[in-house]
């Protein structure tokens, strides 16, 4: 893997698991905006979903079968509703019985 993509996984790394522990724009009463870095947006774009999905797992169709595609990559939602759309724009998406 090449240093400056290790780098970059490393950054961000770092900032979910603040986020995470909440130490992000510490202190704060439980309420904090948190400001997303540019490079980690999605930008020009038309159906979020897709974006994601798209920016998350590229060449989804031809890799869903292949397990350490599927298991080094996650995506995060605030809403298990938005889980629930995710999930099922993925499973409508590759081939065969969900």
């Amino acid at each position: 893997m090449h240093s400056s993509t290790i780098a970059e996984i490393e950054e961000f790394s770092s900032w979910i698991i603040k986020i995470g522990d909440g130490l992000l724009n510490e202190p704060n009463d439980g309420l904090v905006d948190i400001e997303i870095p540019p490079e980690f947006l999605i930008k020009n774009y038309k159906d979020p979903i897709q974006a994601i999905i798209n920016s998350t797992y590229p060449q989804l169709h031809q890799k869903f079968n292949d397990e350490m595609f599927s298991i080094s990559r996650a995506i995060l939602a605030s809403r298990i509703e938005i889980v629930d759309e995710i999930n099922k724009f993925v499973l409508d998406s590759i081939p065969g019985d969900a």
